[in-house]
């Protein structure tokens, strides 16, 4: 039998450019995570901080200077962002068509303020006294959707196409976002070893301002997958 051709979708990206210039351009490219990470961490309507104020992410552009958890004005070299449509399907259809809702002071005073609403990759940082004790660290990048507990952080499904958007930092770290700290998009450490060549090649085409994928330097924190942080309140 003839193996299933992989579904694609439309990835969109503006970039900064050698000379400063802000170039953009649309790919058509698998609809796997791989590259669905790269896209989906903030949905449309999300607040980013930057060095002169808060800015909704859709108006977020190459050349801005967002401001980092740990006080750094960061420049923006790229901004990605891709559709997400009611019922599509594909090899993880739950994560392709559901958000993550944050209600207002979640997590506590004015963490978020207000309702935050994240795409189905989005990673938060977490700070807590355990993840020191569990893995020698004092915080790391968890996936959003560890916290879902069907009260004050919720899935969503959307009822109508919804944006999302992801954001490339000349030096990775978390973002500020409508009180709580997001990750900027990085692929992960030695992700040039860890995909075939044909694959490698059409991912890194998603990043033209980079000269290869190392160059997205290192991760700002370690990052822990959901079974390690559930791992954490046993």
């Amino acid at each position: 039998m003839r193996a299933r051709a992989p579904m694609t979708r439309r990835y969109e990206a503006s970039w900064l450019t050698p000379s400063g210039d802000v170039d953009s351009s649309t790919r058509i490219a698998p609809a796997i995570p791989l590259f669905e990470e790269a896209f989906s961490a903030l949905a449309r309507g999300s607040v980013v901080m930057t060095d002169a104020g808060p800015v909704a992410i859709e108006d977020v552009q190459p050349g801005m200077r967002a401001l980092t958890a740990d006080g750094r004005a960061e420049l923006v070299t790229w901004v990605g962002s891709m559709m997400i449509y009611p019922g599509a399907s594909g090899v993880t259809p739950e994560e392709q068509t559901t958000l993550t809702r944050i209600t207002a002071e979640a997590f506590g005073h004015g963490r978020p303020m207000p309702d935050l609403v994240l795409g189905p990759r989005a990673r938060l940082c977490l700070r807590d006294p355990r993840l020191m004790r569990a893995a020698g660290v004092e915080r790391a990048f968890v996936p959003a959707r560890v916290f879902l507990d069907g009260v004050s952080v919720i899935e969503v499904t959307p009822v109508a196409p919804v944006t999302v958007y992801h954001l490339v930092l000349a030096r990775q770290g978390a973002l500020r976002v409508a009180g709580l700290e997001v990750e900027s998009y990085h692929p992960g450490e030695g992700i040039e070893g860890m995909i075939e060549p044909r694959m490698l090649s059409l991912f890194a085409a998603q990043f033209p301002q980079l000269a290869r994928l190392a160059d997205f330097g290192p991760l700002d924190a370690p990052r822990l997958t959901r079974f390690e942080v559930e791992s954490l309140w046993d």
